[in-house]
């Protein structure tokens, strides 16, 4: 489903079931909201709601930010996130009026006093006129003067359900009940007047932290989009307000390697070659087609009584002679008519008609067609033992981002597994969990020994997967370090047999051989040299045209 449609759908449920004002009202709460967010003219809704009136200023002051109108200016993803999510800070702000409300117990007590019967204020009025005089100051309501009346009055209440119901038909109400609705509705006013205050406060409070989060989160797109872009265009796969923000990620650093990018030219280029290796692929599919072949043509039934065809013999009573019918006339004749019956010997009319019959007949064929195969998913292992450190980690950690990017661009799948002793892995698929990791790992140290074998049974168990199931693996290491294990040389030996490619790229002079034997390519390069990238780049141009 597109976004644009599930958010409609989103919203015609909203308008459907929504618990919160009537349907017309949550209808004009959605135009509002794209109103707002649109830069369109608003709506126009009255209603002496003042809940509703003070929702309403409380999204105008949401909308009303200049970083907000600058995000969605730049993504209609964004865009209809943020109006999601409003939606949705809506519906949570009502619920948590309802049930956070610390005047829930005064209101259930208002509903169960408006529904008793007088005779049953005989015994526990008393009761109501000492809660209130707890609530409420004197000059909010003067509870002294209704307990004087209602004691004055209370001998003249009905006695019993029967005394109740006679004294309920009569039109005129008693002196005793004009004071008690009296009462009732002071007390209504002012517990209503309670629970807006509340209300209005709570709105304000979720407004404030729905904002801040809000605000920050857009802060945050909006670095995205100068630091990775066009990952930070690809907003919906990052963008949950639920998640909170990234405290973890660095934007220090990512501008940093994004600026390197920027700068160096052989390095776009060098990510160019990658995003083109393991490129589209063309490969036949095989389609079968049903024809349907439609023959109509007349053909005789003897049911349909269209035209006189002759005479037959049958036991048709509908059809006979009227000769036939003739014989019941006479007793002496009409066991012969019932014999001829019997025997389907009545002389009857032979009536025919035609009707028009349709056939279909079904022919299956197959043809072959081309179809372009999803450019692959591939691998990425980046070597981060002490051996690494200074030029070569740069140099990888260059590499790493400038591959992340390009993942993001092209939508391919990407898997970073950083190793020295272990291993720690980054799934791209992921972003909305990967930007710390991936902060993390431009910024770390690059210490410890080095095995590579965790990093490759990493490698290839994701071969196993359905997202990664087709891709390739690219190493970059200085290689200095022990033999890969045979059943990893097993299992590798395996994925080529199913066209998995194995790439490596050293950096340094002293890599072991034995471990290079493994892979398909191998590239050398001096990390002192100042045209490695461009090296790089053109080494891989070549494997491309290849």
């Amino acid at each position: 489903m597109k976004k644009s449609e599930e958010l409609e759908e989103n919203f015609a449920r909203f308008i459907e079931f929504g618990k919160l004002f009537d349907k017309s009202t949550r209808r004009y709460l959605v135009q509002y909201i794209h109103a707002n967010i649109y830069n369109s003219p608003l709506p126009e809704f009255d209603s002496s709601n003042p809940y509703f009136r003070h929702l309403r200023d409380s999204l105008n002051k949401i909308f009303d930010d200049e970083r907000l109108r600058n995000a969605t200016s730049q993504s209609e993803n964004i865009t209809q996130q943020i109006v999601e999510d409003v939606l949705r800070w809506i519906q949570k702000t009502d619920r948590k009026v309802q049930e956070e409300n610390p005047h829930y117990e005064e209101k259930q007590r208002f509903e169960s006093w408006s529904s008793r019967p007088t005779f049953l204020w005989r015994e526990t009025w008393d009761n109501l006129i000492n809660y209130l005089s707890n609530e409420y100051e004197p000059r909010e309501l003067d509870v002294a003067f209704y307990a004087g009346k209602i004691k004055e009055l209370i001998h003249t209440a009905p006695n019993n359900p029967q005394e109740q119901e006679i004294a309920d038909k009569n039109p005129q109400k008693s002196e005793l009940d004009v004071v008690i609705d009296d009462l009732l509705a002071q007390w209504d006013g002012l517990l209503s007047a309670r629970l807006l205050e509340y209300e209005l406060d709570k709105i304000d409070e979720e407004r404030e932290v729905f904002s801040d989060l809000l605000y920050a989160k857009v802060e945050e797109f909006l670095k995205l989009v100068d630091i990775v872009t066009p990952l930070a265009m690809e907003s919906g796969r990052f963008w949950d307000m639920s998640r909170g923000l990234w405290k973890g990620v660095n934007f220090n650093v990512l501008d940093k390697y994004s600026a390197l990018l920027k700068n160096e030219e052989s390095i776009r280029q060098l990510t160019d070659m990658l995003g083109r290796m393991r490129e589209a692929e063309i490969e036949m599919e095989e389609e079968t087609f049903q024809n349907v072949i439609i023959k109509k043509e007349w053909v005789k039934d003897s049911r349909l009584r269209d035209e006189l065809n002759g005479v037959h013999s049958s036991n048709n009573l509908n059809t006979m002679l009227p000769s036939e019918a003739a014989l019941l006339a006479d007793g002496e004749t009409e066991l012969a008519f019932y014999q001829k019956f019997a025997n389907n010997d009545l002389l009857s009319f032979r009536y025919e008609g035609r009707k028009l019959v349709t056939s279909d007949k079904i022919l299956h064929t197959k043809r072959q067609k081309q179809k372009l195969k999803e450019k692959g998913p591939f691998i990425l292992c980046i070597d981060t033992s002490e051996s690494m450190h200074g030029l070569p980690s740069q140099i990888a950690k260059v590499l790493a981002f400038a591959i992340m990017k390009m993942a993001a661009k092209e939508h391919r799948k990407c898997y970073l597994i950083s190793f020295s002793i272990g291993i720690k892995s980054i799934n791209l698929l992921d972003l909305a969990n990967s930007m710390d990791k991936i902060a993390e790992f431009l910024t770390m140290s690059f210490d410890g020994g080095t095995d590579v074998t965790p990093a490759l049974s990493e490698a290839l168990d994701m071969l196993q997967t359905n997202d990664y199931r087709e891709g390739d693996i690219l190493m970059v290491s200085d290689f200095v370090m022990f033999e890969i294990r045979q059943e990893i040389l097993d299992r590798i030996k395996r994925e080529k047999e199913n066209d998995t490619k194995f790439h490596s790229l050293t950096i340094g002079k002293k890599a072991n051989q034995e471990v290079l034997d493994a892979f398909d390519n191998c590239w050398m390069y001096d990390p002192e040299s100042k045209r490695i990238i461009e090296q790089l780049t053109k080494d891989l141009q070549k494997l491309v045209e290849f």
